[in-house]
């Protein structure tokens, strides 16, 4: 066996919404390889529920799992008691013992091309997110403003000098880098311990990723090899229902399987749906849901 020299990291517990969103990510990694996974790799779950993904029948990919309990969780959250602090602790915890490249990823993932280019990005020293979100300074959405009016107030700087403002924010659903950058990871958390009682929003955590990062260099988007569909919570009935009827087949066809979920399509119908509301739909606040698929048909047309 290829001894691991990468690493992809996944924090999954609590509601099994996000064991489901998991599993989802694992079968498109399964999915690009044709069934397995890419040689030379570990898959690390840090979970409360090993088991759950014990159930799968004959999955090939390497997993491993990183047991955390409700102690660990608290202890992970800190002091200020933020529940994106606890990603920071889990990748902390992984590069402690580890030599190679890691690339991390929210549950709600997919994969969607061979992930050896990134690998060997990161070898060399590179560091990936997901997507760039806009320069702070420019104020490209509501919570960047109240982020640009924070950071201005105290015109705060980073220890290189460079105004915190003038810094991009990237979305940190898919994370990157080498272990020899992994003494930054003690600097994120402090940033984070430090800016998170003076503005408490959920994208203190990623912001904090995205100064270091880019404070090493010039960050790589992951975007071409995955889609983070954070803004897709919608879909989680959808999983439930798919993995419902179909957890119990053989890995291979559930892999074929789950390209009846088309998170692109999805998104689009979704994107679709709130620029073409009625006033009225608007006045009554309707939101979109995901049709049910007819599973049925969907398994002829594979």
């Amino acid at each position: 066996m290829t001894p691991a020299t990468n690493y992809i990291v996944f924090q999954c517990y609590g509601n099994e919404s996000v064991f489901q969103e998991c599993a989802n990510a694992l079968l498109s990694l399964s999915r690009v390889y044709e069934g397995g996974g890419p040689a030379g790799l570990e898959v690390w779950i840090y979970t409360d529920n090993a088991a759950w993904f014990q159930g799968f029948r004959d999955c090939p990919l390497p997993l491993h799992y990183r047991k955390i309990e409700q102690p660990t969780l608290k202890a992970w959250r800190g002091q200020i008691d933020f529940v994106h602090r606890v990603k920071i602790e889990a990748l902390r915890d992984f590069a402690r013992y580890r030599t190679g490249n890691i690339l991390y990823a929210d549950t709600d993932v997919v994969f969607t091309s061979p992930i050896e280019p990134v690998m060997m990005a990161i070898a060399a020293g590179k560091q990936y997110m997901h997507v760039m979100e806009g320069k702070i300074s420019e104020e490209g959405n509501p919570v960047l403003k109240k982020l640009n009016h924070h950071l201005k107030a105290d015109r705060l700087k980073h220890t290189n000098g460079v105004l915190l403002n003038e810094f991009a924010m990237w979305n940190a659903g898919v994370l990157g880098f080498n272990t020899r950058f992994a003494g930054e990871l003690d600097k994120i958390l402090a940033f984070t311990d430090k800016m998170y009682p003076q503005f408490q929003k959920h994208v203190v955590e990623q912001f904090a990723f995205s100064v270091f990062f880019q404070a090493a260099g010039k960050v790589k988007t992951a975007a071409p090899y995955l889609i983070h569909y954070w803004n897709l919570k919608d879909v989680r009935p959808l999983l439930a229902e798919f993995f419902k009827r179909f957890k119990a087949k053989p890995w291979k066809e559930l892999v074929l399987l789950s390209a009846l979920i088309q998170m692109p399509v999805l998104m689009q119908e979704k994107a679709g749906f709130y620029q073409n509301r009625s006033i009225a739909d608007k006045l009554l606040k309707k939101k979109w849901a995901p049709k049910m698929p007819d599973w049925d048909e969907g398994i002829a047309q594979i």
